[in-house]
């Protein structure tokens, strides 16, 4: 008898798939049928009572305990696996390394020994398991899918007797702690004995600040280092610039000095007054370099970067004067500019370029590779009816910048010399704006805040003539805002000495799919737009003129051309003979009458001529 067999091929990874369930109609497994037995015994009892109380008795005691004040404290992680002779903070020293190391001989052989080593042991693996299989595809979040919101998280309150106007504020990179500037803005207002101090508070103990800052004037700007974040700058009314490291905190006689201090005293550096602005520092930003350095804007017209080592005076090679020239300036105001706003971005304008928002409204684009100081600035921008409060570009969009200004946003194209008008403008608030920022992870969504003390979220993915959220924080003026990296949370400070922090809902701080894309081809598609009206208008200018010039050319060639005197003597010849041949047929005439009058006196008859 011949054996019967039969082979079943079947993938090696179909064995280890994962249990599929589906849905199927219900099947009965066992039947219980009723017991006539068990029914026959049964006796009902009617009417049948009974009391079962099973809660145990408690008592209940009070009693009032000392409140007890927590200070947190961390430990810093560091990025390792680098030699000690690399900063592992700066980016040009990790990259020159990672080169140095790829221009090595040993560098190809150690990479083709792992990929011998390990690459077949892996695709063995997948071979049997779909490791690239996705079980859970998280779904894309849908901003019409819920309503966006905002909810207040904590509210830092001014510790001082006297409220005063949170000037700025500053996040440290892991967000924990946030770093808050307090200074009373209105012009010679300060009461006598006015706190001077500014605070870093703990975002889980908003109760009491944990550090102190203690200025000889009130600060008006800070934020922390990006390389370090120990260390915090900081711009005074006075026009002098200060140095903290958290680090390094103050000796006992700094706290005799300020009992009434709740957090630690930090010690710090600061500058040379004589030497330092001469108006309050309303901006400052950390510069890339690798000694580290930082740029303040004032409204005495000028722009200071400092170095770290040596804080008595700025810069000198590095001051600009905000004062642009006639070709760049093209119709804006004139003179020495006052400097109330920064942007600076090294990843994304580049490490030499940063823009200056004055208060004459004018927006203006600095180099620092500049040669004279006319090249220093390369562009101007106008358009805002009153002081610029805000400037920033865009986190994912070089090209785009927005300025907040009067009662509008305006989003520009940066680094084009033929555009000088703004791509896109919000509509005109019924309150004066007070600033605004980019928003850190979505491209088109951003945030200012009103004179009303109202919080607007823009998203221009989704609608661009209107705020897609507004939310009133507060019954006074709000004056500065600050996100945190990852965009789920903003900081608010207002002019009570108020910062509110909320939560952002997730359709506003998640990112969309392909938003970044889509963002860009619409600021491209503008500027597109604005140059092909600009060119039009153009080619409308000079066509009329062409026209004009040739017209003009044509009545003066012709003019050239006929000889104008000899015109004028055959015209007056003309009129006399035509005078003279007229003055003979009225001789004629008058003879004919004459004859005709003679023989009518006669009685003669009078000839019929035609």
């Amino acid at each position: 008898m011949a054996e019967i067999s039969y082979m079943y091929q079947k993938q090696r990874r179909e064995f280890g798939r994962p249990v599929e369930f589906q849905n199927n109609d219900p099947e009965p497994l066992f039947e219980f049928l009723p017991n006539q037995q068990l029914k026959d015994e049964y006796i009902a009892m009617d009417p049948y009572e009974r009391e079962i109380e099973n809660v145990p008795s408690l008592s209940e005691y009070g009693t009032n305990t000392a409140k007890i004040e927590t200070r947190p404290k961390g430990q810093t992680h560091v990025e390792g696996g680098w030699p000690a002779a690399i900063d592992y903070t700066d980016l040009d020293d990790k990259t020159k390394y990672r080169k140095k190391v790829e221009r090595e001989d040993s560098y190809y052989q150690t990479c083709k020994d792992l990929m011998e080593r390990h690459v077949e042991k892996y695709l063995k693996q997948n071979n049997a398991i779909d490791i690239f299989e996705e079980y859970f595809v998280d779904p894309t979040i849908d901003l019409a899918s819920g309503p966006p919101s905002a909810k207040t998280v904590t509210v830092f309150q001014d510790p001082s007797e006297v409220k005063r106007t949170v000037a700025k504020l500053s996040w440290l990179p892991d967000a924990k702690k946030i770093a808050i500037a307090y200074c009373n803005m209105k012009f010679q207002d300060g009461a006598d004995g006015q706190s001077t101090k500014s605070h870093v508070w703990d975002v889980t103990n908003p109760n009491c600040p944990e550090m102190d800052l203690l200025p000889a004037s009130p600060l008006c700007c800070l934020q922390y280092s990006p390389k370090d974040s120990h260390i915090i700058a900081g711009g005074s009314y006075n026009g002098v610039v200060q140095l903290w490291d958290t680090r390094k905190v103050g000796t006992p006689d700094l706290k005799t000095q300020h009992p009434d201090s709740k957090g630690m005293q930090v010690q710090f550096e600061k500058s040379v007054i004589d030497d330092s602005h001469k108006d309050p520092v309303w901006d400052l930003k950390w510069l890339q370099s690798k000694s580290g350095e930082f740029l303040t804007v004032s409204t005495d017209g000028q722009a200071f970067i400092w170095d770290v080592r040596n804080l008595a005076k700025p810069i000198e090679a590095e001051t600009v004067v905000l004062k642009p020239s006639d070709k760049v300036n093209d119709g804006g105001p004139k003179g020495v500019l006052g400097g109330i706003c920064i942007d600076y971005d090294a990843q994304v304008g580049g490490p030499s370029k940063y823009m200056v928002g004055t208060e004459q409204g004018t927006v203006l684009l600095c180099n620092r590779k500049g040669k004279t100081p006319q090249d220093k600035i390369s562009h101007c921008y106008h358009g805002h009816h009153g002081p610029v409060y805000a400037v920033q570009r865009n986190p994912h969009c070089s090209k785009g910048f927005m300025s907040v200004g009067d009662w509008t946003v305006r989003i520009w194209t940066a680094e084009d010399a033929q555009l000088k008008t703004p791509m896109f403008t919000t509509y005109y608030h019924k309150a004066y704006l007070t600033n605004g920022t980019w928003h850190p992870v979505r491209p088109g969504v951003f945030l200012t805040t009103r004179m009303d003390g109202v919080l607007d979220v823009w998203d221009l993915l989704y609608r661009q003539t209107a705020p897609v959220l507004s939310v009133q924080i507060s019954e006074f003026s709000l004056n500065t805002l600050q996100c945190t990296a990852e965009g789920r949370h903003v900081a608010v400070g207002g002019v009570d000495g108020n910062t509110v922090l909320l939560e952002l809902s997730q359709g506003i701080h998640t990112i969309q799919y392909d938003e970044k894309n889509t963002i860009e081809q619409m600021f491209v598609r503008e500027a597109s737009r604005d140059r092909a009206l600009l060119q039009r208008a153009k080619e409308r200018k000079s066509k009329g003129r062409k026209k004009s010039a040739v017209q003009q050319g044509r009545d003066k060639d012709t003019l050239d051309d006929v000889d104008l005197e000899g015109l004028t003597n055959e015209f007056i010849s003309a009129v006399r003979d035509r005078e003279e041949k007229d003055n003979n047929v009225q001789k004629e005439l008058e003879e004919k009458r004459k004859h005709l009058m003679k023989l009518i006196d006669e009685g003669q008859e009078v000839p019929n001529e035609d």
